[in-house]
């Protein structure tokens, strides 16, 4: 229910961007430069508004980027991490903000993004370091992402290191060998699921101009990770 509630959401942030990249009359303003068929250009902005101004106003675009789906998981990663930044106005809108990061690092995770699979392990683990308010601590999830992690040969391309000794020692004590073995047997049946691809209709494809972060561009492309046998 909240999985759909959030694309819900993002497919009306998605429709409130088509009605506002239309042209202009004299006196209402610039046309924005990166448009709702343009999200490698918004990822762009995305990104430089973050740099400039925190997470909490890049939110609204990634959240766009985001939704389009297979191909922008990198989007999907980069939002999930800063909704485990972001503060509410109050504890609950908190709350909603951890719940609706978790539902993107996972999406990514499970669409094979090794990134998003470590942030994962680290959030879940318990370790001091990596805890973030309003999250709970689950040590069979965050040692099966860690396997998956450790398997995932697309790491290696991103340059990312194999999950530190801290973490996985406080998982290895918080856990049984019966829950290890289950996290393995998990993590060994791993098979990637991604969301659906946005597929703008034939009418508004035509000057899409923007294209899909391809393989091996920096902070783009769709990680092809491997399954440990």
């Amino acid at each position: 229910m909240f999985a759909r509630s959030v694309l819900l959401i993002s497919l009306a942030l998605c429709a409130a961007a088509c009605a506002g990249s239309g042209k202009r009359g004299p006196g209402q303003g610039q046309r924005p430069s990166a448009s709702i068929q343009q999200p490698s250009s918004l990822l762009a902005k995305a990104r430089t508004v973050q740099g400039r101004q925190g997470c909490a106003k890049a939110a609204p675009t990634y959240r766009i980027v985001a939704s389009y789906g297979e191909g922008y998981e990198i989007a999907q990663y980069e939002l999930g991490a800063c909704l485990m930044e972001m503060e509410g106005a109050g504890a609950q809108e908190t709350v909603l903000f951890r719940e609706e990061g978790l539902f993107w690092l996972k999406r990514a995770a499970w669409a094979g993004d090794p990134r998003a699979q470590l942030k994962l392990t680290q959030v879940l683990s318990g370790v001091p370091a990596y805890a973030v308010s309003h999250v709970a601590v689950d040590p069979l999830s965050a040692m099966t992402w860690a396997e998956i992690y450790d398997a995932n040969g697309v790491r290696e391309t991103y340059g990312l290191q194999p999950v530190g000794p801290v973490v996985l020692e406080k998982l290895h004590a918080a856990l049984d060998q019966n829950e290890l073995q289950r996290a393995r047997k998990e993590a060994a049946g791993f098979t990637k699921i991604s969301l659906d691809e946005f597929v703008p209709p034939v009418g508004d494809r035509a000057g899409q101009g923007g294209q899909r972060p391809q393989s091996g561009q920096a902070g783009g492309g769709r990680p092809e990770g491997r399954r440990r046998r």
